[in-house]
Order: C-alpha cells, then sequence, then structure tokens
C-alpha cells in the first residue's frame, strides 16, 4: 500500500503537517541533542557498543534497499531507542539525512508525564502511545507508523510491547501491531536487531554502568500468504523468532550475565 493511499485512509492534513514540523524541528535540534545523547552513553554512563560496525553495515544495506524498513528489536531497558540509534548509524550520517533516524513509539507513563523528558523524546522523533489507550487509540499510533514507513521514513519497533519482565524474548508476548503494519506495507524489510549488555539480567531503566554491550542486526523480508488477522499473527510471529533465534545465539556466545 502506498503512502497516499494510507493518508487518504487515516492521516488527516493537520497530522501530517504535525509530523513534519516534529521532524523538522528534530533536525534543527539534533547537533546538540545528538552530540549529548552520545556524551550521555560513553561518558556519563560509561557505556560502549561492540558489533557496531557490522550493524551499521546491515542498516544501510536495508536502507539502500528502497524499500520500507522498520526495526525490530529486544526490549529491556527505558533508553533501548538510544543505544540502537548509536549503534546503527552515526551522527553524521543522521545529520546528512534525518530520515536515517529512528521514528520511536513509547509509552506515555515513562516519557510524557515530566515536560523535560516530554520535550526531549519529541525532538528524537518519538510518538508517544497510551497503553491503557482504547482501539481507537491505538489504531491511529498504527496508522502514523505505517504513513511515516511507506513515506520513506524508519521506525523503531519492540514487537513485544513492553520491556521483557523476565530478561528475555518472549514470544508469547509479541503484539500483532507490528503484524498489522508489515500488512499493509509494499515489501517491507525488517532490521532485526538484537542488544544486550554483558552484565544484563533482566529489565530496567539503563544499561549497567560501565557495561559493554552487544549489538547484532540481520534483516528479515518477512512475506506471508495469510491474510486479515492471520497474516498479522504469521508476520508478527517472523519476527519474534528471528529475534528469539538472535537471543538464542547470543548467549551461546556470550554467556549468560555475570
Amino acid at each position: 500500500m502506498t503512502a497516499t493511499a494510507i493518508d487518504e485512509q487515516a492521516l488527516s492534513v493537520s497530522q501530517r503537517t504535525s509530523l513534519r514540523v516534529q521532524s523538522i524541528l528534530g533536525w534543527i535540534a539534533f547537533g546538540a541533542v545528538g552530540p549529548l545523547a552520545v556524551l550521555f552513553m560513553r561518558g556519563i554512563r560509561a557505556n560502549r557498543i561492540e558489533g557496531m560496525r557490522e550493524a551499521r553495515r546491515v542498516y544501510r544495506q536495508a536502507l539502500l534497499s528502497g524499500r520500507p524498513t522498520v526495526v525490530c528489536a529486544n526490549h529491556l531497558t527505558l533508553t533501548d531507542s538510544i543505544y540502537l540509534h548509536h549503534g546503527l548509524d552515526s551522527l553524521a550520517a543522521y545529520m546528512r539525512s534525518f530520515r536515517r533516524l529512528a521514528w520511536n513509539v513509547a509509552a506515555i507513563e515513562n516519557f510524557g508525564r515530566n515536560p523535560f523528558v516530554r520535550t526531549i523524546t519529541y525532538l528524537g522523533k518519538t510518538l508517544l502511545i497510551d497503553r491503557a489507550g482504547d482501539a481507537d487509540h491505538h489504531r491511529r499510533v498504527l496508522d502514523t507508523i505505517t504513513y511515516l514507513v511507506a513515506s520513506g521514513n524508519v521506525c523503531t519497533i519492540f514487537p513485544e510491547g513492553g520491556r521483557s519482565r523476565t530478561g528475555r524474548v518472549e514470544p508469547d508476548q509479541v503484539t500483532y501491531g507490528i503484524g498489522r503494519i508489515l500488512g499493509r506495507l509494499d515489501s517491507p524489510v525488517v532490521v532485526c536487531a538484537y542488544l544486550r549488555g554483558e552484565r544484563q539480567r533482566s529489565w530496567g531503566a539503563f544499561p549497567a554502568f560501565g557495561d559493554t554491550l552487544h549489538l547484532r542486526a540481520e534483516i528479515l523480508e518477512p512475506a506471508t500468504r495469510e491474510h486479515g488477522l492471520r497474516a498479522s499473527r504469521d508476520l508478527a510471529r517472523q519476527v519474534i523468532e528471528k529475534l528469539k533465534t538472535m537471543e538464542n545465539e547470543h548467549f551461546a556466545r556470550w554467556g549468560a550475565a555475570r
């Protein structure tokens, strides 16, 4: 489905204008916000990411395909998106083409209450979702994500819908939202990303201070012959099973948290 078709079905002119304004303001502020985010991760939190070079190669390969691109990742901390953005591309690349910086979806209870945090997340191309909201609210968020990706932007989605309380990818917890989005896009590409600190045992707000994070990214080209809800379930299942496989390979190589 094209971006134009999605426009006609879901997003009003004012909604599309609001997204453009948010992106422009984010790009203007990125010269300050981007370096501060890196300072937070590498200086204040003393974290580093291994596997960035290969992950960036995979991400650039996906973007060069010219196909609708979604990043799907495991979810363990409130700051996962910041670390993923840093791991998948450079500040310079984002400044040259701000569309490379993925849009995010964040829970309003975590990022929408404090005015300062809400402003920073807004400038970081974040859409807020009320997980306790009604079906119409969730549909509007999914429509917005679909429109953005169909329009040539990238969105980062956590298929489990929240941080894993067990510290592991939980296939049974996958939401069908990612399947609905992929099912409406024309030949989408999914960058499956698995990110985990060496001392990460469970969920939390931040990676452990001074911890080394390992990042791996692989391209998935999901497809289904199903229709309707079955198609959404099938596509979501393909994504979460890929992330689970990547997690198993992570532990086979690096072992459990020390």
